[in-house]
């Protein structure tokens, strides 16, 4: 039997969801190479690797020991640890899950957006370019090498479409559609998507018709934001329970607001990526990003913003065309709203949020939310060609003015050829430390932008003036913004080779080899070979591949837990407050090297060459060399390590302040005293160290949320395990409870009396059992409530019968 008309668009639709998506990333979609740059390598491998390791075994992942002497694992929010893609990394590959993943979340975007523009009132057509203008513009393709806000922005759509669905028309099935990507916003592992996308329900909510639609839909989004929360409980509970122990994300504005969108890259939304260097696809200069956009990070958040000419001029015709309508200026002025918080170092909005708004100080990087600006662009976008494909002046009418904005364009590349208008005139005014060679770059790319706009406004003039039938109209525009979002973009996503999770480098096999004996417990490294620039990039390679080569070859974190190797510097969100303060405090980060990383059981770091000439020199402790690693760097053997459970002379102090001054002062003996931080009234031991060798300690059984010691104690002594300090941790002592204790800032402690001892430390995720319970019941009883409906629906039709 033949598809009927409707049947065939409909499948044309789903195949171009799916198809366009994986064609435009094909070097990632048709070859084995894998996504790997910048934390797809440094975070998501090695966290995504870990889970898939222990939940094969049967075992839950309650605490991650890879990253800064350990952190909660289901309380670090980017670990996604409840996200039901996690499934895959179980049944493929480590690389060929995540890079399925990645193309997954492209398609599951653009299906969002064309679900939302289609209840919008979009023809099919329309809301496609809506969904290929989203899912393929500079932002999206931008984070591909960033995959919880990657997923958290494919998924948003489908909460914001469901959510429209139950307020036009609630039932137990609606609310449980909208609820659950709702709930995978965070659970992605976004919580500031989360948040916003709840402020969307309520956006959903004002842009009623009239005041009474929105009264009765109020309620309903609250509903919806309640529902959310308790699917995401599991995840919610786990992450407020860190906030206690772990180091802020956002502890001062200035850090909050790194990778702040700048007004000048509002042009990259017409133009494209201006601010580039084309060979490497990231920015042209680090001190360009520093001192003229503000980054503060050497860099952008998101090589670009294009959005795409055929969607910007469909999306200028669309506000032409609805000037007149409330809707039209509601939208937009949120949209102006939320760029108004990513402007961050040009508008005070930003700051109130931080300063007024619960909770939002735990939020960055005011780049992260231009997903919601370019949404309603898109869809604007898809707007656009909804009114060109039913009014024939309109059409007519944007005919003229992409004819007229093509000879701007060619007007603007002239002068930039001839009078360099922007680089040296634009640029150069506003950055006056200007380097000639990177002006010379945004040269190159501001002509080659204004030729390309030029040419694709001209053409759509072309498309749009000539009476074609709707659905070549609709395959001319598409295909024409889908090739001007390729051309832009397609260089923007970097894929490397799977050596790069399968090979380990020089300086790991060595650990490997050399620690093959040593027993039960990781090596803890440091890598502190900062500059892994590539010199110089062999034929065959891109330099992000050169990158991600060099990221594990120096030990960058989180980059060794892919061979099971701590690394001891902090680099994840849920890191430890105490350990994370004396890395990153001006007054004792340069002790770090010296002191702190021996004390806390680091066996091996990682130095630039020049760096550790400068301060030692000494060869004898030079494991290795990579003379081809940035600009050279050499392989560690700590002399002064610290054992990773040992026995030592307690020294009590009050307070954390008192245990941070002794630590750092010349009167500390690293590894014959142990600083505790006591309750009031405990007795002081610090006369048994007269006693000579405080006694022994032997590792019994150690894995990631179970350690078992047995101790020797010759008298009174501190029992200090080289792991984090963290809310969660409890101690045995002889099959009694004991209290841990802060020890050296940072690590564990437990005093023991003199004599032979069993001390085992045991950790469990704080609410983490209540948390699933409240998801899961929630879950549950949506499906029973959905049941329940469906049942009398079909009981109600029966009886209609």
């Amino acid at each position: 039997m033949p598809l009927s008309q409707q049947a065939r668009a409909r499948l044309a639709v789903v195949a171009a969801t799916f198809a366009l998506p994986l064609l435009y990333f094909h070097r990632a979609a048709f070859t084995e190479k894998i996504f790997a740059s910048r934390d797809i390598l440094r975070v998501y491998y090695p966290l995504k690797q870990y889970w898939a390791e222990r939940v094969s075994q049967l075992q839950f992942p309650d605490w991650y020991p890879y990253n800064g002497l350990g952190q909660p694992y289901p309380g670090m929010l980017i670990s996604g640890a409840f996200h039901p893609a996690n499934l895959l990394y179980l049944l493929l590959p480590l690389g060929t899950a995540l890079k399925l993943i990645t193309l997954l979340s492209y398609v599951a975007a653009l299906g969002g957006t064309y679900l939302f523009g289609r209840l919008w009132g979009l023809g099919r057509g329309a809301a496609l370019l809506a969904g290929v203008t989203y899912t393929l513009c500079g932002y999206m393709v931008g984070i591909s090498n960033n995959l919880l806000y990657l997923m958290a922005a494919s998924t948003f759509p489908w909460a914001l479409w469901g959510a429209e669905r139950f307020l036009r028309q609630p039932s137990v099935g609606r609310a449980a559609i909208a609820a659950l990507p709702l709930s995978l916003v965070l659970l992605s592992g976004d919580a500031q998507s989360f948040a916003l996308c709840n402020g969307m329900l309520l956006v959903l909510v004002l842009l009623r018709p009239d005041r009474t639609g929105a009264l009765r839909a109020a309620p309903r989004a609250g509903l919806l934001i309640v529902l959310g929360a308790l699917l995401s409980t599991v995840q919610i509970l786990p992450v407020l329970t860190t906030v206690r122990n772990a180091w802020p994300s956002a502890p001062t504005l200035q850090v909050a607001t790194l990778f702040s969108f700048h007004p000048l890259r509002l042009l990259e939304l017409v133009f494209g990526a201006l601010y580039l260097d084309p060979g490497s696809g990231t920015a042209a200069s680090s001190v360009m990003a520093d001192e003229l956009f503000q980054s503060g990070a050497g860099g952008f958040w998101v090589s670009s913003v294009y959005l795409g000419l055929p969607a910007v001029l469909l999306l200028g015709g669309a506000l032409w065309h609805g000037r007149r309508e409330p809707l039209t200026w509601k939208v937009a002025g949120v949209t102006l709203a939320i760029l108004a918080l990513t402007l961050a170092h040009h508008l005070p909005l930003y700051r109130w949020f931080y300063e007024w708004i619960p909770l939002w100080n735990a939020f960055r990087y005011p780049e992260k939310m231009l997903p919601y600006i370019l949404f309603p662009c898109a869809l604007g976008a898809g707007a656009g060609l909804e009114a060109v494909l039913r009014e024939p002046l309109m059409a007519r009418r944007l005919a003229r003015a992409g004819f007229v904005l093509a000879g701007l364009s060619g007007l603007l590349a002239l002068g930039e050829w001839q009078l360099r208008l922007f680089s040296s005139g634009v640029i150069h005014s506003l950055w006056k430390g200007a380097d000639p060679v990177i002006l010379e770059v945004l040269h190159g790319n501001f002509l080659q932008a204004a030729v390309v706009a030029a040419v694709t406004l001209g053409l759509m003039g072309g498309v749009l003036a000539r009476p074609l039938p709707p659905v070549r109209c609709v395959a001319a525009i598409v295909g024409l913004q889908f090739a001007v979002l390729y051309l832009a973009h397609e260089g923007t996503y970097h894929v490397t080779y799977t050596d790069v999770l399968e090979q380990p480098s020089g300086f790991v096999e060595f650990i490997l080899k050399r620690e093959a004996e040593t027993g039960v417990v990781r090596p803890r490294v440091y890598g502190g070979a900062e500059d892994l620039s590539p010199r110089e990039v062999p034929e065959g390679l891109h330099p992000v591949d050169l990158m991600s080569i060099n990221f594990v070859a120096g030990l960058a974190p989180d980059t060794p837990a892919l061979w099971h190797l701590e690394s001891a510097g902090p680099y994840l969100p849920a890191v430890s407050r105490r350990l994370a303060g004396l890395f990153y405090s001006p007054d004792t980060h340069n002790l770090w090297i010296g002191r702190f990383s021996g004390l806390y059981h680091v066996r091996y770091l990682t130095l630039e060459a020049r760096i550790y000439q400068q301060i030692s020199g000494n060869r004898e402790v030079i494991l290795a060399e990579e003379p081809r690693l940035g600009a050279g760097a050499v392989l560690l053997g700590n002399p002064n390590t610290q054992p990773r459970a040992y026995l030592a002379t307690p020294v009590c102090v009050p307070d954390e302040p008192t245990a941070r001054a002794l630590l750092t002062s010349r009167a500390f003996r690293p590894g014959h005293q142990a600083v505790l931080e006591c309750p009031a009234g405990t007795p002081r031991d610090e006369a048994a160290s007269a006693a000579g060798e405080p006694g022994q300690v032997r590792i019994v059984h150690y894995a990631p949320e179970s350690v078992e010691l047995e101790v020797e104690a010759r008298a009174p002594a501190a029992l200090v395990l080289n792991d984090a300090f963290y809310d969660g941790w409890s101690a045995m002592l002889d099959g009694q409870p004991t209290p841990i204790l802060p020890a050296n800032l940072a690590v564990r402690g437990v005093r023991v009396p003199a004599g032979t001892h069993r001390v085992s430390f045991t950790y469990r995720t704080p609410y983490l059992g209540l948390g699933a319970l409240i998801s899961l019941s929630t879950l549950g009883l949506l499906g029973l409530a959905v049941l329940v409906e469906r049942r009398r629906r079909s009981a109600g039709a029966e009886r209609g019968r």
